[in-house]
């Protein structure tokens, strides 16, 4: 694992931790906010009904006799009605339980109560807690001054939210501070994985080697066998899954020597590296072409973009069908830096195909072609290069072609 990936592994544990404790704390702000109105409604609701019940007037034991509201809150009652005949005019204003209102301002609220389009039952209108509650001659609307009560639900919405991003800075600093810790292990087992992979491919050449030498030695003596023959291929395969072991390797020791990186003319990058190909491609009965427009740049390596071409085609040319084509298009981006380079070849029995999995290390979807080497894992790498360039890969399949499509920006 290099040191880009480890950071880009810490980022994410901290973007992830500190995401979850956000939400926590949200949910817990958001909590309290919707308790806190719900009970301030509630008590309203209550206080308004005791006041209807005792005719517009404060509740008191002998004027009162219902449930849900307690005689010491009504010494600090503030409050006016307004009663209604039954075509709904006003007929009389009650102004004695309230000092700061005068009568053409409770005036001008009491329109309020009497709009046809408002919602039955307990209101608000500004600081004001409202209902409507019938009377012999008509309806008496009672307006529950809930100020108090309202800024209090007010500055604890204030102090949740300021407590909130306290909490969420000092859980960031936290978890920042311990990332490193949290990680440690998956960074071990990457880096014993990385030197395995490399300790394996070095100790595998010398067996390997040997088997080769006494095979082709026996066939030299004895003449060749199906069973020298079938020894020979295993070794082919052994050699193969070696080099894409060391390709794994390189590939990410790459990505982490890289660290100058400059303008890539991206169109004559994969030019070269196409016609690299063009002899073995040939040989192959394959016919390989290029459509590569002029002035593509890229912030990045030439030493990446021209792996990830090398890559692509070098698969397309093993798992092209018999006098197939191989194509390689590059076009730029049409908004902004960027390019999407892409690689199609002849692949009729492509139809069934799971390409989701193409980019699993080790896995081969097409047993048909035994006789290449090869195990899922050059695709691996440029998946891992695109993601680099910030892009992305996928494969598609259409009418007998399979197309691997790179999307590829600055590094």
């Amino acid at each position: 694992m290099t040191p880009q990936a480890i950071a880009k592994m810490r980022r994410t544990f901290i973007a992830i931790a500190t995401a979850s404790f956000f939400v926590a704390i949200l949910f817990m702000g958001a909590t309290t906010f919707a308790s806190n109105v719900i009970i301030v409604r509630s008590q309203a609701n209550n206080t308004i009904d005791a006041i209807l019940d005792a005719g517009g007037n404060v509740p008191t034991r002998e004027n009162y006799h219902g449930e849900g509201f307690q005689e010491e809150a009504s010494y600090g009652l503030r409050f006016f009605t307004v009663s209604f005949d039954t075509k709904g005019n006003v007929t009389d204003i009650d102004l004695s339980h309230v000092n700061l209102i005068g009568k053409e301002e409770a005036i001008a609220i009491s329109e309020v109560a009497a709009d046809p389009d408002r919602i039955v039952g307990l209101s608000q209108y500004e600081n004001y807690m409202y209902k409507e509650g019938p009377t012999e001659n008509g309806s008496m609307v009672v307006f529950l001054d809930c100020s108090f009560q309202l800024e209090n639900v007010n500055k604890v919405t204030t102090n949740t939210l300021i407590l909130t991003v306290l909490a969420l800075v000092v859980a960031f600093i936290a978890v920042f501070a311990f990332s490193k810790r949290a990680i440690k292990s998956e960074i071990e087992n990457a880096n014993r994985q990385q030197k395995f992979m490399t300790n394996a491919s070095h100790e595998l050449k010398t067996p390997i080697a040997v088997i080769r030498a006494n095979t082709e030695l026996t066939e030299m003596l004895s003449g060749e066998t199906e069973w020298t023959q079938s020894t020979l291929n295993q070794v082919d395969r052994l050699e193969g899954l070696v080099r894409d072991l060391m390709t794994i390797v390189r590939g990410e020791e790459r990505e982490s020597a890289e660290q100058q990186l400059s303008d890539v003319d991206v169109a004559a990058v994969v030019g070269k590296a196409v016609d690299s190909f063009k002899g073995m491609a040939q040989q192959n009965g394959k016919n390989l072409e290029t459509s590569l427009a002029d002035g593509v740049k890229l912030r990045g390596s030439e030493a990446s973009i021209e792996q990830l071409t090398c890559l692509l085609v070098d698969n397309a040319i093993k798992y092209c069908d018999e006098g197939g084509s191989i194509d390689v298009h590059l076009v730029p981006a049409r908004i902004g830096r960027g390019c999407t380079l892409s690689v199609t070849n002849d692949y009729a029995e492509g139809a069934d195909v799971d390409y989701r999995r193409f980019f699993d290390r080790f896995y081969r979807a097409d047993e048909s072609h035994e006789n290449q080497q090869g195990y899922g894992i050059g695709l691996s790498v440029a998946e891992s290069i695109c993601e680099r360039y910030h892009g992305s890969i996928k494969a598609s399949w259409k009418a007998g072609k399979i197309t691997f499509t790179c999307v590829l920006k600055d590094a």
